[in-house]
């Protein structure tokens, strides 16, 4: 065999073996993309959900077992909020909860997360119960922003701490503009 020919059949197999770590590569970052995609959405509607449902915990009461799906067991035992009983003497008929995710970070192999939250209660509706003090009103729900940690526990993700880093934070002004403001036909500026 001529040398010619065994220069062309390294640089063929050169370009074989280029093209195919190429290849993999690709399959690789599509791989790592795709499992990132997938916890972050895991993780999205797991706290946004899990949330509403220690709020209406707190609000409503109910079974502190249907927590579990969404927190680990420490955390239910040694959250305050759960036990405090700020609500325990009204019944909560209605409330309209928000939550604000702001930045979520989880690595593609991680085992731990970590979810910045702003959470308020736009309103609460309810009455107090009989044999407690008729006048009472309902105690305000505190705006607060929240880190919230996550850990993947067998496969799955849990909330598994949150740290409170301010209570009240100020609320960015709306976009557009607040026509209410304006002044009306004949009056003066």
């Amino acid at each position: 065999m001529p040398k010619n020919q065994y220069a062309i059949a390294r640089r063929s197999i050169w370009y074989l073996l280029r093209t195919l770590l190429v290849i993999a590569l690709i399959v690789v970052l599509c791989l790592t993309a795709f499992v990132a995609a997938m916890n972050i959405s895991n993780i999205y509607i797991l706290v946004t959900e899990g949330l509403e449902l220690r709020a209406g915990y707190i609000l409503q009461g109910g079974e502190i077992s249907s927590l579990t799906e969404y927190f680990t067991e420490s955390f239910i035992a040694q959250d305050p909020a759960l036990y405090d009983g700020a609500y325990s003497s009204f019944s909560v008929t209605n409330f309209i909860y928000k939550i604000e995710v702001k930045s979520i970070l989880a690595l593609p192999w991680g085992s731990s997360a970590t979810v910045k939250v702003y959470e308020k209660m736009l309103s609460v509706s309810g009455s107090p119960l009989e044999g407690t003090d008729p006048d009472a009103q309902l105690p305000q729900w505190i705006p607060a922003t929240y880190n919230v940690k996550l850990k993947r526990v067998n496969g799955r993700w849990y909330i598994s701490d949150m740290i409170l880093l301010k209570q009240n934070p100020a609320e960015k002004p709306l976009p557009t503009p607040d026509y209410s403001q304006l002044p009306t036909p004949g009056q003066q500026s």
